[in-house]
């Protein structure tokens, strides 16, 4: 018979309290469970982030509230996994070892959508505020520390050893509170209202997108080269030999889709690769492009 000392986390359907029984329990972890899929399954799509970043009124204000049930999401996640452990303590239950699994995977799952709608908030004028992301950065701690608390358990019933759920990696929500500091430079006060660990993170990162700013001015203005003696023409090679490929131009043109990216969205960085293509990254994906701005190719982020 399972354990009914679950009384410690009370109060039935609450995310952070389990009920008086353990039928009880079963229920509010299915209910739970289908509550956060649906906030995942509501993810939104690129053009709806796209609507978001350009600060369509009623895109954002839809996202906001979106945004809540992601994170509550989160917090469900953590909940049943909280709740199966300790009902698993007593009894080899295959409905609470799938709840406790899929938990995680939701959890992941939200984590990743909350951020990204956080990060299309964030572009949108006046849609996001660091007091916003208190609530997801809570959840995230909560989130860890519920995995800490797991690793440290001895096997469940049968001899289960219960497999951990890391959370999504780069750390949901510190980038986009990086970039969202720096474009809006009072909020930087608001960084010692989060934790300590959080705060040193964000302006870590915040030092990172002030060099991609630097960068991206310094391909907006070259310099202009110096004065310098005419070289002469290089000789013709004798005919019938091949012509040596010129070198690649190692500056960006601000023109054709580079310009058409630039004037749409800031990018994280502007690299210039070994191959002549210049890399414009930004959130979703890396842009290659030729030294003319050409678009050349468009590659994934590599996780």
């Amino acid at each position: 018979m399972r354990r009914l000392s679950l009384a410690l986390l009370l109060a039935a359907g609450c995310i952070h309290g389990a009920p008086r029984r353990d039928d009880d329990a079963i229920r509010s972890i299915a209910q739970q469970e289908r509550w956060a899929q649906d906030a995942v399954a509501a993810r939104r799509t690129r053009n709806q982030l796209d609507a978001i970043r350009s600060g369509d009124y009623q895109a954002v204000g839809r996202a906001r509230a979106e945004l809540k049930r992601l994170v509550q999401a989160i917090d469900r996640g953590t909940w049943i996994r909280n709740t199966g452990a300790a009902l698993l303590a007593d009894e080899q239950d295959p409905y609470l070892i799938g709840a406790f699994d899929r938990a995680g995977r939701v959890r992941s799952e939200a984590g990743q959508a909350a951020d990204e709608l956080a990060s299309a908030l964030a572009e949108a004028k006046g849609g996001l505020t660091i007091g916003d992301l208190r609530p997801a950065f809570e959840a995230i701690h909560k989130a860890q520390a519920s995995e800490d608390r797991i690793a440290r358990l001895p096997p469940r019933a049968g001899g289960i050893r219960l497999g951990l759920s890391p959370l999504p990696v780069p750390r949901p929500f510190i980038a986009t509170a990086a970039r969202l500091v720096a474009a809006n430079p009072e909020l930087t006060r608001e960084l010692d209202r989060l934790s300590p660990d959080d705060a040193a993170q964000i302006r870590a990162r915040l030092a990172d997108v002030d060099r991609g700013r630097e960068e991206q001015r310094r391909a907006e203005s070259p310099p202009a080269p110096a004065a310098a003696a005419p070289v002469p023409a290089p000789e013709e090679p004798p005919p019938g030999e091949p012509r040596e490929a010129e070198a690649p131009s190692p500056t960006l043109t601000i023109a054709n889709d580079a310009a058409a990216l630039l004037a749409k969205r800031t990018p994280r960085s502007i690299t210039l690769r070994e191959d002549g293509l210049f890399e414009l990254s930004y959130d979703d994906a890396e842009y290659l492009v030729d030294p003319s701005g050409k678009l050349v190719r468009k590659e994934p982020h590599q996780r």
